[in-house]
Protein backbone atom coordinates (compact mmCIF):
# COMPACT_ATOMS: atom_id res chain seq x y z
CA UNK A 1 0.00 0.00 0.00
CA UNK A 2 1.39 3.51 -0.91
CA UNK A 3 0.76 5.59 2.51
CA UNK A 4 0.77 8.84 0.43
CA UNK A 5 -1.40 7.86 -2.10
CA UNK A 6 -4.30 10.10 -2.64
CA UNK A 7 -7.05 7.68 -1.87
CA UNK A 8 -5.58 7.48 1.99
CA UNK A 9 -6.19 11.51 2.35
CA UNK A 10 -9.39 10.86 4.45
CA UNK A 11 -7.74 8.39 6.99
CA UNK A 12 -4.73 10.57 7.21
CA UNK A 13 -4.33 11.60 10.93
CA UNK A 14 -6.86 10.08 12.46
CA UNK A 15 -5.42 8.37 15.53
CA UNK A 16 -3.64 12.08 16.47
CA UNK A 17 -7.10 14.24 16.28
CA UNK A 18 -9.13 11.33 17.98
CA UNK A 19 -6.50 11.92 20.56
CA UNK A 20 -6.83 15.59 20.92
CA UNK A 21 -10.59 15.24 20.80
CA UNK A 22 -10.48 13.12 23.71
CA UNK A 23 -7.79 14.67 25.62
CA UNK A 24 -10.50 17.47 26.81
CA UNK A 25 -12.53 14.77 28.90
CA UNK A 26 -9.29 13.37 30.01
CA UNK A 27 -7.63 17.17 31.47
CA UNK A 28 -9.85 17.38 34.95
CA UNK A 29 -8.32 13.69 35.69
CA UNK A 30 -5.22 14.69 34.30
CA UNK A 31 -5.14 17.62 36.92
CA UNK A 32 -5.99 16.14 39.85
CA UNK A 33 -3.32 13.39 39.44
CA UNK A 34 -0.78 15.73 39.08
CA UNK A 35 -2.23 17.49 42.52
CA UNK A 36 -1.94 14.42 44.11
CA UNK A 37 1.52 13.09 43.00
CA UNK A 38 2.48 16.72 44.34
CA UNK A 39 2.07 15.84 47.69
CA UNK A 40 3.39 11.63 47.55
CA UNK A 41 5.87 11.33 44.79
CA UNK A 42 6.03 13.93 42.28
CA UNK A 43 8.14 12.75 39.04
CA UNK A 44 5.36 10.00 38.97
CA UNK A 45 3.01 12.45 37.46
CA UNK A 46 5.41 15.94 36.96
CA UNK A 47 3.54 19.25 36.11
CA UNK A 48 3.07 19.68 32.04
CA UNK A 49 6.19 21.17 30.66
CA UNK A 50 8.39 19.91 33.57
CA UNK A 51 9.00 16.37 32.36
CA UNK A 52 12.73 14.94 33.38
CA UNK A 53 13.26 18.59 35.39
CA UNK A 54 14.34 18.99 39.04
CA UNK A 55 11.13 19.21 41.13
CA UNK A 56 10.45 21.01 44.08
CA UNK A 57 11.27 18.96 47.72
CA UNK A 58 8.26 18.04 49.83
CA UNK A 59 8.32 18.78 53.39
CA UNK A 60 7.38 15.21 54.69
CA UNK A 61 7.85 11.78 52.94
CA UNK A 62 4.69 9.90 54.91
CA UNK A 63 2.97 9.94 51.59
CA UNK A 64 5.89 8.74 49.78
CA UNK A 65 6.63 6.22 52.18
CA UNK A 66 2.62 4.96 51.71
CA UNK A 67 1.90 4.71 48.28
CA UNK A 68 5.92 3.10 48.04
CA UNK A 69 4.12 0.18 50.66
CA UNK A 70 0.69 0.50 49.53
CA UNK A 71 1.69 -0.51 46.16
CA UNK A 72 4.59 -3.45 47.28
CA UNK A 73 1.33 -5.03 49.06
CA UNK A 74 -0.87 -4.79 46.14
CA UNK A 75 2.10 -6.17 44.18
CA UNK A 76 2.49 -9.21 46.22
CA UNK A 77 -1.59 -9.15 46.11
CA UNK A 78 -1.56 -9.30 41.97
CA UNK A 79 1.49 -11.22 41.24
CA UNK A 80 2.05 -13.36 44.55
CA UNK A 81 5.65 -14.98 44.47
CA UNK A 82 6.16 -18.96 43.46
CA UNK A 83 2.40 -18.85 43.64
CA UNK A 84 -0.12 -18.76 40.98
CA UNK A 85 -2.86 -15.78 41.26
CA UNK A 86 -5.75 -17.79 39.99
CA UNK A 87 -7.35 -21.02 39.36
CA UNK A 88 -7.96 -22.95 36.36
CA UNK A 89 -11.68 -24.20 36.74
CA UNK A 90 -13.93 -26.28 34.88
CA UNK A 91 -17.83 -26.15 35.02
CA UNK A 92 -19.05 -28.88 37.41
CA UNK A 93 -21.57 -30.15 35.08
CA UNK A 94 -19.69 -30.55 32.20
CA UNK A 95 -17.17 -32.33 34.22
CA UNK A 96 -19.76 -34.50 35.42
CA UNK A 97 -20.94 -35.48 32.11
CA UNK A 98 -17.49 -35.95 30.95
CA UNK A 99 -16.91 -38.78 33.47
CA UNK A 100 -17.01 -38.55 37.06
CA UNK A 101 -19.53 -40.94 37.14
CA UNK A 102 -17.40 -43.45 35.61
CA UNK A 103 -13.91 -42.42 37.17
CA UNK A 104 -14.11 -41.47 40.63
CA UNK A 105 -10.59 -39.70 40.22
CA UNK A 106 -11.32 -38.20 37.70
CA UNK A 107 -12.07 -34.88 39.24
CA UNK A 108 -8.27 -35.05 41.29
CA UNK A 109 -6.86 -36.03 37.40
CA UNK A 110 -8.40 -32.82 35.83
CA UNK A 111 -7.34 -30.45 38.58
CA UNK A 112 -3.75 -31.98 38.79
CA UNK A 113 -3.35 -31.06 34.93
CA UNK A 114 -4.69 -27.81 35.44
CA UNK A 115 -2.30 -27.17 38.30
CA UNK A 116 0.21 -28.13 35.89
CA UNK A 117 -0.77 -25.62 33.52
CA UNK A 118 -0.87 -23.18 35.81
CA UNK A 119 2.35 -23.51 37.39
CA UNK A 120 3.85 -23.62 33.51
CA UNK A 121 2.00 -20.04 33.03
CA UNK A 122 3.66 -18.63 36.72
CA UNK A 123 6.98 -19.87 35.42
CA UNK A 124 6.56 -17.94 31.92
CA UNK A 125 5.52 -14.70 34.26
CA UNK A 126 8.62 -15.30 36.56
CA UNK A 127 10.42 -15.61 33.52
CA UNK A 128 9.60 -12.26 31.89
CA UNK A 129 10.44 -10.15 34.36
CA UNK A 130 6.93 -8.12 34.69
CA UNK A 131 6.88 -7.25 38.08
CA UNK A 132 9.21 -4.29 38.18
CA UNK A 133 6.53 -2.93 35.60
CA UNK A 134 3.35 -4.07 37.73
CA UNK A 135 4.87 -1.88 40.96
CA UNK A 136 5.52 0.55 39.03
CA UNK A 137 1.95 0.74 37.66
CA UNK A 138 0.59 0.04 41.16
CA UNK A 139 2.11 3.76 41.92
CA UNK A 140 0.31 4.82 39.23
CA UNK A 141 -3.02 3.62 40.36
CA UNK A 142 -2.37 4.86 43.70
CA UNK A 143 -1.65 8.27 43.15
CA UNK A 144 -3.30 9.14 39.59
CA UNK A 145 -6.08 5.83 39.75
CA UNK A 146 -5.47 5.21 35.96
CA UNK A 147 -2.65 3.63 33.98
CA UNK A 148 -2.87 1.39 30.73
CA UNK A 149 -0.89 -1.92 30.57
CA UNK A 150 0.36 -2.89 26.95
CA UNK A 151 1.52 -7.39 27.29
CA UNK A 152 3.98 -7.35 24.60
CA UNK A 153 4.72 -11.00 23.55
CA UNK A 154 8.05 -9.92 22.74
CA UNK A 155 9.49 -7.80 25.18
CA UNK A 156 6.83 -8.12 27.93
CA UNK A 157 4.59 -6.21 29.93
CA UNK A 158 4.81 -2.40 29.36
CA UNK A 159 2.79 0.27 30.93
CA UNK A 160 1.75 3.50 30.18
CA UNK A 161 1.06 6.81 32.74
CA UNK A 162 -2.64 8.92 32.42
CA UNK A 163 -0.51 11.52 30.45
CA UNK A 164 0.50 9.54 27.24
CA UNK A 165 -3.16 7.73 26.59
CA UNK A 166 -7.01 8.55 26.02
CA UNK A 167 -9.76 5.78 26.42
CA UNK A 168 -13.62 5.94 25.99
CA UNK A 169 -15.72 3.66 27.47
CA UNK A 170 -19.15 2.56 27.67
CA UNK A 171 -22.30 3.13 29.94
CA UNK A 172 -20.74 -0.56 31.70
CA UNK A 173 -17.06 0.58 31.78
CA UNK A 174 -16.36 -1.71 28.83
CA UNK A 175 -13.55 0.36 26.61
CA UNK A 176 -14.31 1.02 23.28
CA UNK A 177 -11.56 3.29 22.15
CA UNK A 178 -7.81 3.70 23.40
CA UNK A 179 -5.46 6.13 21.64
CA UNK A 180 -1.82 6.09 22.96
CA UNK A 181 0.79 8.62 22.51
CA UNK A 182 4.46 7.54 22.10
CA UNK A 183 7.44 9.75 21.57
CA UNK A 184 10.24 7.85 19.58
CA UNK A 185 13.11 8.21 17.73
CA UNK A 186 12.52 8.71 13.75
CA UNK A 187 15.25 5.87 13.25
CA UNK A 188 13.13 2.87 14.60
CA UNK A 189 10.48 3.20 11.92
CA UNK A 190 10.61 1.25 9.22
CA UNK A 191 12.76 2.00 6.69
CA UNK A 192 9.51 2.45 4.13
CA UNK A 193 7.87 5.06 6.43
CA UNK A 194 10.81 7.15 7.25
CA UNK A 195 11.61 9.11 4.96
CA UNK A 196 8.07 10.47 4.62
CA UNK A 197 7.90 10.91 8.24
CA UNK A 198 10.93 13.42 7.96
CA UNK A 199 9.31 15.45 5.19
CA UNK A 200 5.80 15.28 6.91
CA UNK A 201 7.79 17.26 9.87
CA UNK A 202 5.89 20.11 11.40
CA UNK A 203 6.12 23.31 10.75
CA UNK A 204 8.45 25.94 13.05
CA UNK A 205 6.47 27.67 15.14
CA UNK A 206 3.59 25.18 15.37
CA UNK A 207 1.61 25.50 18.39
CA UNK A 208 1.48 22.06 20.16
CA UNK A 209 -0.66 19.63 19.58
CA UNK A 210 -1.79 21.09 16.07
CA UNK A 211 -1.57 18.15 13.44
CA UNK A 212 1.24 17.05 12.57
CA UNK A 213 1.32 17.21 8.81
CA UNK A 214 1.47 20.22 7.12
CA UNK A 215 1.35 22.67 3.86
CA UNK A 216 3.88 21.61 1.08
CA UNK A 217 5.80 24.91 1.55
CA UNK A 218 6.17 23.78 5.85
CA UNK A 219 7.34 20.06 4.55
CA UNK A 220 9.70 22.37 1.88
CA UNK A 221 11.24 24.46 4.91
CA UNK A 222 11.84 21.28 7.05
CA UNK A 223 12.74 19.56 4.60
CA UNK A 224 16.88 19.45 5.72
CA UNK A 225 16.12 19.68 9.12
CA UNK A 226 16.99 16.71 11.20
CA UNK A 227 14.37 15.61 13.38
CA UNK A 228 14.99 13.29 16.34
CA UNK A 229 11.77 12.54 18.16
CA UNK A 230 8.46 11.92 16.36
CA UNK A 231 5.20 11.16 17.68
CA UNK A 232 3.86 7.54 17.12
CA UNK A 233 0.12 7.11 17.89
CA UNK A 234 -1.58 3.55 18.76
CA UNK A 235 -5.15 3.84 17.91
CA UNK A 236 -7.33 0.75 19.04
CA UNK A 237 -11.24 0.60 18.39
CA UNK A 238 -13.47 -2.02 19.47
CA UNK A 239 -16.17 -3.55 16.99
CA UNK A 240 -18.21 -6.56 17.96
CA UNK A 241 -16.40 -9.09 17.06
CA UNK A 242 -13.01 -8.28 17.69
CA UNK A 243 -10.34 -5.08 18.40
CA UNK A 244 -8.78 -3.02 15.78
CA UNK A 245 -5.70 -1.77 15.68
CA UNK A 246 -2.86 0.56 14.09
CA UNK A 247 -0.34 2.80 14.22
CA UNK A 248 0.32 6.33 12.84
CA UNK A 249 3.45 8.41 12.68
CA UNK A 250 2.68 12.07 11.42
CA UNK A 251 -0.94 11.13 9.66
CA UNK A 252 0.84 7.86 8.05
CA UNK A 253 -0.39 4.33 8.89
CA UNK A 254 3.36 2.52 10.25
CA UNK A 255 2.98 -0.92 7.52
CA UNK A 256 2.52 -3.77 9.36
CA UNK A 257 1.00 -1.94 12.27
CA UNK A 258 -2.81 -2.81 11.19
CA UNK A 259 -4.16 -5.76 12.63
CA UNK A 260 -6.77 -7.63 14.88
CA UNK A 261 -7.08 -9.42 18.55
CA UNK A 262 -9.98 -11.30 20.16
CA UNK A 263 -11.58 -9.82 22.58
CA UNK A 264 -11.23 -11.78 25.55
CA UNK A 265 -7.05 -11.75 24.40
CA UNK A 266 -6.55 -8.46 23.94
CA UNK A 267 -3.44 -7.28 25.56
CA UNK A 268 -3.99 -3.77 25.54
CA UNK A 269 -6.15 -3.30 29.00
CA UNK A 270 -6.38 0.21 30.97
CA UNK A 271 -7.26 -0.20 34.65
CA UNK A 272 -8.43 2.05 37.37
CA UNK A 273 -8.01 2.14 41.04
CA UNK A 274 -11.87 3.15 41.51
CA UNK A 275 -14.24 2.84 39.27
CA UNK A 276 -16.92 5.39 39.37
CA UNK A 277 -20.41 4.88 37.08
CA UNK A 278 -20.39 6.69 33.81
CA UNK A 279 -17.00 8.11 33.86
CA UNK A 280 -14.44 6.99 31.60
CA UNK A 281 -10.90 7.29 33.72
CA UNK A 282 -10.87 6.27 37.43
CA UNK A 283 -10.51 8.09 40.93
CA UNK A 284 -6.99 7.46 42.89
CA UNK A 285 -6.62 6.25 46.50
CA UNK A 286 -4.21 9.38 46.94
CA UNK A 287 -7.25 11.74 45.94
CA UNK A 288 -9.20 10.22 48.99
CA UNK A 289 -6.51 11.32 51.58
CA UNK A 290 -5.76 14.60 49.80
CA UNK A 291 -6.75 16.49 52.51
CA UNK A 292 -5.08 14.98 55.18
CA UNK A 293 -1.93 14.95 52.29
CA UNK A 294 -2.19 18.69 51.56
CA UNK A 295 -2.68 19.09 55.67
CA UNK A 296 0.21 17.54 56.59
CA UNK A 297 2.20 19.35 53.78
CA UNK A 298 1.47 23.08 55.02
CA UNK A 299 1.32 22.28 58.74
CA UNK A 300 4.85 20.12 58.52
CA UNK A 301 6.49 23.33 56.16
CA UNK A 302 5.62 26.15 58.74
CA UNK A 303 6.89 23.72 61.42
CA UNK A 304 10.00 23.18 60.20
CA UNK A 305 10.33 27.14 59.21
CA UNK A 306 9.30 28.23 62.50
CA UNK A 307 11.79 25.83 63.79
CA UNK A 308 14.45 27.39 61.74
CA UNK A 309 13.79 30.43 62.69
CA UNK A 310 13.08 29.84 66.51
CA UNK A 311 16.98 28.14 66.35
CA UNK A 312 18.04 31.54 65.52
CA UNK A 313 20.00 32.82 67.77
CA UNK A 314 20.60 36.90 68.65
CA UNK A 315 22.15 38.78 71.43
CA UNK A 316 20.60 41.98 72.28
CA UNK A 317 22.71 44.37 73.81
CA UNK A 318 21.25 48.58 75.26
CA UNK A 319 22.25 50.94 73.13
CA UNK A 320 23.50 53.01 75.38
CA UNK A 321 24.72 50.37 77.70
CA UNK A 322 28.60 49.09 78.39
CA UNK A 323 28.43 46.37 76.64
CA UNK A 324 30.02 46.51 73.46
CA UNK A 325 27.83 45.29 70.74
CA UNK A 326 31.47 44.70 68.62
CA UNK A 327 33.33 43.53 71.18
CA UNK A 328 30.59 40.58 71.82
CA UNK A 329 30.28 39.87 68.68
CA UNK A 330 34.07 39.18 67.58
CA UNK A 331 34.79 37.45 71.24
CA UNK A 332 35.76 33.54 71.02
CA UNK A 333 35.19 31.30 73.35
CA UNK A 334 36.71 31.53 77.03
CA UNK A 335 37.45 35.60 76.23
CA UNK A 336 36.91 38.07 78.27
CA UNK A 337 35.64 41.31 77.65
CA UNK A 338 34.94 44.21 79.54
CA UNK A 339 30.84 44.54 79.83
CA UNK A 340 27.23 44.38 82.36
CA UNK A 341 26.35 40.30 82.19
CA UNK A 342 22.95 41.95 82.90
CA UNK A 343 22.75 43.97 79.68
CA UNK A 344 23.35 40.75 77.34
CA UNK A 345 20.19 38.76 76.49
CA UNK A 346 18.93 36.61 73.66
CA UNK A 347 16.42 36.95 71.44
CA UNK A 348 13.06 34.14 71.60
CA UNK A 349 10.24 33.62 69.59
CA UNK A 350 8.13 33.14 72.33
CA UNK A 351 6.00 30.36 70.09
CA UNK A 352 6.70 27.43 72.00
CA UNK A 353 3.17 26.42 73.13
CA UNK A 354 1.99 27.18 69.31
CA UNK A 355 4.63 24.79 67.90
CA UNK A 356 3.33 21.98 70.34
CA UNK A 357 0.04 22.70 68.49
CA UNK A 358 1.36 21.79 65.35
CA UNK A 359 3.12 19.01 66.44
CA UNK A 360 0.05 17.15 67.79
CA UNK A 361 -1.85 17.99 65.00
CA UNK A 362 0.82 16.20 62.60
CA UNK A 363 1.06 13.59 64.66
CA UNK A 364 -2.56 12.56 64.44
CA UNK A 365 -2.14 13.06 61.16
CA UNK A 366 0.78 10.91 60.56
CA UNK A 367 -1.23 8.10 62.32
CA UNK A 368 -4.43 8.69 60.43
CA UNK A 369 -2.17 8.26 57.05
CA UNK A 370 0.07 5.52 58.03
CA UNK A 371 -3.79 3.47 58.83
CA UNK A 372 -5.06 4.50 55.47
CA UNK A 373 -1.70 3.28 54.12
CA UNK A 374 -1.53 -0.01 55.85
CA UNK A 375 1.54 1.02 57.30
CA UNK A 376 2.62 -0.90 60.99
CA UNK A 377 3.20 2.20 62.36
CA UNK A 378 -0.51 3.28 62.10
CA UNK A 379 -2.48 0.12 63.18
CA UNK A 380 0.25 -0.35 66.31
CA UNK A 381 -1.36 1.50 68.96
CA UNK A 382 0.56 3.48 71.55
CA UNK A 383 0.89 0.82 74.91
CA UNK A 384 3.74 -1.22 76.17
CA UNK A 385 2.62 -4.67 75.87
CA UNK A 386 0.92 -4.99 71.95
CA UNK A 387 0.14 -8.32 71.27
CA UNK A 388 1.50 -9.89 67.68
CA UNK A 389 -2.55 -11.23 67.64
CA UNK A 390 -3.95 -7.72 67.77
CA UNK A 391 -1.68 -6.27 65.13
CA UNK A 392 -2.44 -9.20 63.15
CA UNK A 393 -5.72 -8.35 63.42
CA UNK A 394 -6.32 -4.79 62.97
CA UNK A 395 -4.27 -5.37 59.89
CA UNK A 396 -6.81 -8.05 58.44
CA UNK A 397 -9.25 -5.65 59.22
CA UNK A 398 -7.59 -2.38 57.66
CA UNK A 399 -6.61 -4.34 54.26
CA UNK A 400 -10.36 -6.02 54.12
CA UNK A 401 -11.39 -2.33 53.54
CA UNK A 402 -9.23 -2.72 50.13
CA UNK A 403 -11.73 -5.43 48.89
CA UNK A 404 -13.25 -3.00 46.24
CA UNK A 405 -9.80 -2.07 45.30
CA UNK A 406 -8.75 -5.94 44.66
CA UNK A 407 -11.83 -6.08 42.82
CA UNK A 408 -11.42 -4.21 40.08
CA UNK A 409 -7.76 -4.29 39.49
CA UNK A 410 -8.57 -8.78 39.38
CA UNK A 411 -11.34 -7.59 36.95
CA UNK A 412 -9.04 -5.09 34.73
CA UNK A 413 -5.77 -6.44 35.18
CA UNK A 414 -5.09 -9.78 36.44
CA UNK A 415 -7.98 -11.41 34.40
CA UNK A 416 -6.84 -10.45 30.48
CA UNK A 417 -3.63 -9.94 31.51
CA UNK A 418 -3.53 -14.20 32.23
CA UNK A 419 -6.05 -14.26 29.38
CA UNK A 420 -3.34 -13.08 26.98
CA UNK A 421 -0.68 -14.71 28.52
CA UNK A 422 -2.44 -18.06 28.48
CA UNK A 423 -3.58 -17.15 24.30
CA UNK A 424 0.57 -16.11 23.68
CA UNK A 425 1.60 -19.27 25.50
CA UNK A 426 -1.11 -21.83 23.63
CA UNK A 427 -0.01 -20.22 20.33
CA UNK A 428 3.84 -21.07 21.11
CA UNK A 429 2.76 -24.17 21.81
CA UNK A 430 3.52 -24.17 25.05
CA UNK A 431 0.99 -25.02 26.90
CA UNK A 432 -2.27 -27.01 25.33
CA UNK A 433 -5.10 -24.67 24.35
CA UNK A 434 -8.13 -25.16 26.69
CA UNK A 435 -11.45 -25.60 25.41
CA UNK A 436 -13.52 -22.09 25.04
CA UNK A 437 -16.37 -22.17 27.38
CA UNK A 438 -15.82 -25.22 29.63
CA UNK A 439 -12.23 -24.05 31.22
CA UNK A 440 -11.74 -20.40 32.89
CA UNK A 441 -8.88 -18.79 34.69
CA UNK A 442 -11.03 -17.33 38.29
CA UNK A 443 -9.29 -14.93 39.81
CA UNK A 444 -8.26 -15.48 43.63
CA UNK A 445 -6.95 -12.10 45.78
CA UNK A 446 -7.42 -11.70 49.66
CA UNK A 447 -5.50 -11.08 53.05
CA UNK A 448 -2.62 -14.17 53.15
CA UNK A 449 -4.32 -16.54 51.19
CA UNK A 450 -3.19 -14.29 47.67
CA UNK A 451 -4.37 -17.08 45.85
CA UNK A 452 -5.55 -20.39 47.24
CA UNK A 453 -6.27 -20.19 51.18
CA UNK A 454 -10.14 -20.18 50.35
CA UNK A 455 -9.89 -23.90 49.17
CA UNK A 456 -7.04 -24.55 51.03
CA UNK A 457 -9.02 -23.75 54.76
CA UNK A 458 -12.37 -25.36 53.29
CA UNK A 459 -10.49 -28.99 52.55
CA UNK A 460 -8.56 -28.61 55.67
CA UNK A 461 -11.53 -28.12 57.64
CA UNK A 462 -13.58 -30.71 56.02
CA UNK A 463 -10.77 -33.07 57.34
CA UNK A 464 -10.33 -32.25 60.45
CA UNK A 465 -14.22 -31.96 61.20
CA UNK A 466 -14.44 -35.44 59.97
CA UNK A 467 -11.77 -36.59 61.85
CA UNK A 468 -13.58 -35.03 65.17
CA UNK A 469 -16.89 -36.76 64.13
CA UNK A 470 -16.06 -39.72 63.19
CA UNK A 471 -12.18 -40.80 64.47
CA UNK A 472 -10.47 -42.99 62.50
CA UNK A 473 -13.36 -44.95 60.64
CA UNK A 474 -13.51 -41.22 58.88
CA UNK A 475 -10.21 -41.98 56.72
CA UNK A 476 -12.03 -45.58 55.66
CA UNK A 477 -14.73 -43.54 54.11
CA UNK A 478 -12.23 -41.24 52.56
CA UNK A 479 -9.25 -41.05 49.69
CA UNK A 480 -6.32 -39.95 51.49
CA UNK A 481 -4.60 -39.87 48.15
CA UNK A 482 -6.89 -37.48 46.47
CA UNK A 483 -7.03 -35.72 49.73
CA UNK A 484 -3.44 -35.00 49.42
CA UNK A 485 -3.67 -34.11 45.86
CA UNK A 486 -6.60 -31.41 46.36
CA UNK A 487 -4.52 -30.11 48.70
CA UNK A 488 -0.66 -29.65 47.37
CA UNK A 489 -3.49 -28.23 44.10
CA UNK A 490 -4.72 -25.57 46.64
CA UNK A 491 -1.85 -24.70 47.61
CA UNK A 492 -0.20 -24.34 44.17
CA UNK A 493 2.71 -27.14 44.51
CA UNK A 494 3.33 -29.29 41.69
CA UNK A 495 2.63 -33.48 42.81
CA UNK A 496 5.40 -34.88 40.50
CA UNK A 497 7.66 -37.00 41.88
CA UNK A 498 6.22 -35.82 45.10
CA UNK A 499 2.31 -37.52 46.11
CA UNK A 500 2.75 -41.36 44.95
CA UNK A 501 0.03 -42.75 42.61
CA UNK A 502 -2.38 -45.37 42.80
CA UNK A 503 0.18 -47.52 40.83
CA UNK A 504 3.27 -47.18 43.41
CA UNK A 505 1.15 -47.42 46.15
CA UNK A 506 0.20 -51.19 45.07
CA UNK A 507 3.32 -52.15 44.09
CA UNK A 508 4.76 -51.24 47.66
CA UNK A 509 1.62 -52.96 49.48
CA UNK A 510 2.26 -56.02 47.28
CA UNK A 511 6.12 -55.41 48.07
CA UNK A 512 5.18 -55.23 52.03
CA UNK A 513 2.45 -58.32 52.23
CA UNK A 514 5.11 -60.18 50.78
CA UNK A 515 7.71 -59.20 53.25
CA UNK A 516 5.63 -60.05 56.06
CA UNK A 517 4.70 -63.38 54.64
CA UNK A 518 8.64 -64.08 54.56
CA UNK A 519 9.07 -62.41 57.95
CA UNK A 520 6.65 -65.01 59.47
CA UNK A 521 7.81 -67.72 57.72
CA UNK A 522 11.57 -67.04 58.87
CA UNK A 523 9.82 -67.46 62.97
CA UNK A 524 8.08 -70.38 62.10
CA UNK A 525 10.38 -72.49 60.28
CA UNK A 526 13.98 -70.87 61.53
CA UNK A 527 16.62 -70.06 59.99
CA UNK A 528 18.35 -74.30 58.99
CA UNK A 529 15.45 -75.16 57.59
CA UNK A 530 15.20 -72.11 55.07
CA UNK A 531 18.90 -72.78 54.29
CA UNK A 532 18.06 -76.59 53.38
CA UNK A 533 14.65 -75.44 51.53
CA UNK A 534 17.13 -72.94 49.45
CA UNK A 535 19.67 -76.00 48.69
CA UNK A 536 17.15 -78.35 47.74
CA UNK A 537 15.36 -75.40 45.36
CA UNK A 538 18.82 -74.87 43.72
CA UNK A 539 19.84 -78.29 42.98
CA UNK A 540 16.51 -79.11 41.28
CA UNK A 541 16.94 -76.01 39.16
CA UNK A 542 20.09 -76.60 37.85
CA UNK A 543 23.48 -74.13 38.43
CA UNK A 544 22.54 -71.55 35.99
CA UNK A 545 19.47 -69.12 37.65
CA UNK A 546 18.34 -65.88 38.31
CA UNK A 547 18.22 -64.39 41.94
CA UNK A 548 14.15 -63.45 41.19
CA UNK A 549 13.95 -66.84 40.05
CA UNK A 550 15.23 -68.51 43.18
CA UNK A 551 13.44 -66.29 45.21
CA UNK A 552 10.56 -67.06 44.48
CA UNK A 553 10.66 -70.52 44.30
CA UNK A 554 12.29 -70.47 47.22
CA UNK A 555 9.32 -68.61 48.65
CA UNK A 556 6.95 -71.35 47.02
CA UNK A 557 9.03 -74.36 48.81
CA UNK A 558 8.80 -72.23 51.98
CA UNK A 559 4.75 -72.24 51.55
CA UNK A 560 4.44 -75.67 50.25
CA UNK A 561 6.82 -76.78 53.55
CA UNK A 562 4.33 -74.93 55.60
CA UNK A 563 1.09 -76.01 54.26
CA UNK A 564 2.92 -79.68 54.73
Amino acid sequence: MDLASPNDEARRGRAERRYNELKTARQPFLDRARECAALTIPYLMPPEGQEGMNLRSLYQSVGANGVTNLAAKLLLTMLPPNEPCFRLRVNNLLLEADGEEEDKEFRTKVEKALSRIEQAVLADIEAAGDRPVVNEANQHLIVTGNVLYYDDPQKGLRMFPLSCYVVRRDPSGTPVEMVVEESVDIDVLPETIREQARALAPEKGARPGASSFGTAAARHEERGRENRNVRVYTHLLREPERWRIYQECRGLVVPGSEGAYKIETCPWFPVRMYSIAGEDYGRSFAELQKGDLASLESLTQALVEGSAVSAKVVFLVPANGQTSARALAEAANGDVIEGEAGEVGVMQVQKHMDFQVVSAQIQRLEMRLKAAFLMMDGVRRDAERVTAEEIRLIAQELETGLGGVYTVISQEFQLPYINSRMDALAAAGRIPKLPKGVVQPSVVTGFEALGRGNDKAKLVEFLQTGTALFGAEFFSMVSPQNALVRLASSIGIPTEGLVKDAEELAQEQAAAREEAQMSALVEKLGPETLRQIGAAARAGAGASFAPADAARDTARNMEDAVHA
